[in-house]
């Protein structure tokens, strides 16, 4: 049976007494069955065309504390996998098939780094079971992964080795650190190299006390990094099994990293609670603010109100200093960090103070350790994975929870594999500046006429119109218009635009509705328009006519043929040609900009298609 839990959030703490005074959105959870699936953690994601990729991770809970019990080969996970979540199929590939031990060696290690930068999948670090020292060990790799190309491989069995490449390189010799591209660099954030199995008494792991920038190049064939630097601070930066989240700020146009939490402080065994922002040619410490919940490694969503310039970050379960006890309303401390069942969402605002807010619901176990939010493709967002707050209008499908640890006790008990699949629904709670009744479009001949009517409008200056080829994926949105907007109204308002003179295809149309302020949101037009061939041969008057030093030429043809479209002064002598070519049956518009060397006077347009023929009089007045 299919459960749901709605987040309802509300204030609950701001250490700066900056009081988030609003939800920023609901967060409602369903459960979902996909048989077959797997049940792992700590593994390296990607996806291409609505599928999931898995690689590596654990097959048991949380790792024991003595040699034999921490981390023992046989729960290493050494299938790649395939999950497609609309028709719930699962395919697999086990690794030793087609890869050498120096692979396959790490693709069955857990707490790699990994991040997806279009359809590659980058994979540092690891901790797992070395086959050449049969020992446990932190790998000094890097290894790439077309992602598309061996989702394809494993679902129809064939080799996945051409769509792997990798190098072995010490500075990759990371785990439990996180790996994120901000612009051209690639960032790894925190970790550790960890040897041997696990011992309280030895210190067998050494941090890395670094944040790491770079470049990889990789050419398909070869790999190679450059650009390197390194920051280090043997304090701030002594962490591992945190969350580095990418953000943005300034209206959405400047992209960031925050690393929140991360495990454990010098000579003492608690989380870090001081957020550090990673930009392109910084990196801050924010000591004016103290995280709450949520330091350690978990699944989480990050999501941008341009509006008002709130960037908030939604953590589900996990582990936490803190925890929220319903039953007396308030924060309990824990020194063990224990597994908790919490959503909380941490808000930095535009004036860089930062806040927390918890649910009143809950998750529906002890969840959310090692365990990802995979972002819906269909979900606004922008192209580092923030969800666009302000593209939303209603309850949104925004990704599911996958995977992690699922524990029975917070502190000492046992802990699995997580079987539960959660499907994330957001919706802004924040009033929309336009209330939109209807957004629809009609054809006539070249022409598409949009109409959309408002119920209520707030501050509303107007609707630019943009318009893009569908059937073109190297396109994009165009300005082709301005309606003023009614300011503030709480009545029905109509509006209507004409988009004149298009070539056969298929469009798409969205409004981008802009404030006094700047802030903008859009609204898609859900069909597609199409404008269709001509029936017949025709040329329009040019428009202005008369004109000066420019008019703009249409006309139509039927079938496909030879054209040609000429200027003639007068005296019938030929001044210009705009066409002389095979032109597919369709609209076409075409400027004419009169030269300086012509004289005002009568000029004519002559169109010549597969023996048909059109003459139109022009008039240029200067």
């Amino acid at each position: 049976m299919i459960k749901t839990f709605i987040a309802f959030l509300f204030i609950l703490f701001s250490l700066n007494s900056q009081a988030y005074s609003s939800d920023p959105y609901t967060i409602e959870i369903e459960q979902v069955s996909m048989p077959g699936t797997p049940a792992i953690h700590s593994f390296a994601f990607a996806q291409s065309g609505g599928k999931w990729l898995f690689i590596g991770g654990r097959t048991n809970g949380l790792h024991g504390f003595t040699p034999a019990t921490a981390f023992p080969k046989q729960f290493s996970n050494t299938n790649i996998f395939v999950v497609d979540p609309g028709s719930t199929q699962t395919w697999s590939r086990n690794i030793f098939l087609d890869l050498p031990y120096t692979v396959t060696d790490q693709f069955r290690s857990s707490n790699m780094e990994s991040v997806q930068s279009g359809n590659k999948l980058y994979i540092a670090g690891g901790y797992g079971y070395d086959s050449t020292v049969n020992s446990l060990k932190t790998f000094p790799l890097l290894t790439v992964v077309d992602v598309n190309e061996i989702i394809q491989a494993v679902i129809n069995g064939n080799s996945i080795a051409p769509f792997v490449r990798q190098i072995t390189d010490s500075r990759m010799q990371v785990t439990g650190g996180e790996l994120e591209k901000l612009g051209d660099y690639f960032y790894l954030t925190g970790g550790h190299i960890f040897t041997g199995g696990y011992r309280r008494t030895v210190n067998n792991q050494i941090y890395t006390d670094q944040i790491r920038k770079f470049k990889i190049n990789d050419d398909g064939i070869n790999i190679s990094i450059s650009d390197y630097s390194a920051s280090t601070d043997t304090i701030e930066y002594h962490r591992r099994d945190l969350n580095l989240v990418p953000a943005l700020k300034d209206n959405g146009l400047t992209k960031y990293l925050i690393m929140y939490g991360g495990v454990f402080k010098r000579n003492i065994d608690l989380p870090y609670l001081n957020p550090i922002y990673i930009e392109d040619n910084s990196i801050t410490v924010d000591y004016g603010y103290e995280q709450v919940m949520n330091q350690y490694t978990t699944a989480y969503l990050s999501a941008y109100n341009s509006a008002a310039g709130k960037m908030h970050t939604t953590f589900f379960g996990g582990m936490s200093l803190h925890t929220f006890n319903e039953i007396t309303q308030a924060l309990e401390y824990d020194s063990l960090v224990p597994f908790i069942d919490d959503i909380t969402t941490l808000t930095r605002n535009q004036d860089g103070t930062s806040g927390e807010i918890i649910s009143t619901e809950k998750m529906p176990a002890l969840l959310g350790t090692n365990a990802k939010f995979i972002l819906s493709d269909s979900v606004p967002h922008y192209d580092n994975d923030v969800i666009n707050l302000n593209q939303i209008t209603g309850r949104t499908l925004a990704g599911y929870v996958y995977g992690g640890i699922r524990a029975l006790l917070p502190n000492n008990g046992s802990s699995f594999p997580s079987e539960y699949i959660l499907k994330v629904y957001i919706t802004p709670d924040f009033p929309l500046p336009v209330e939109m009744l209807s957004f629809s479009s009609s054809v006539i001949r070249s022409s598409v006429l949009l109409n959309w009517v408002t119920s209520n409008e707030e501050n509303n200056s107007g609707f630019e119109i943009e318009r893009k080829v569908s059937d073109n994926i190297n396109t994009d949105w165009m300005k082709t218009g301005f309606v003023k907007g009614k300011g503030s109204s709480n009545v029905r308002n109509t509006y209507t635009f004409e988009d004149r003179n298009l070539n056969t295809g298929k469009y798409e149309y969205r409004l981008k509705q802009t404030d006094f302020n700047g802030n903008y949101r859009y609204y898609n037009l859900t069909n597609e328009v199409i404008i269709g061939t001509p029936d017949r041969f025709s040329l329009s008057q040019n428009y202005p006519n008369p004109f000066n030093p420019s008019t703009v030429i249409n006309f139509q043809i039927s079938k496909g043929n030879n054209v040609t479209l000429k200027i003639y002064n007068s005296s019938g002598s030929e001044i210009s040609t705009l066409v002389d070519e095979f032109k597919e049956a369709g609209y076409y518009s075409y400027e004419f900009s009169a030269s300086g060397k012509l004289a005002s006077g009568v000029y004519y347009c002559k169109l010549n298609s597969g023996g048909s023929e059109d003459v139109i009089r022009m008039i240029l007045l200067k």
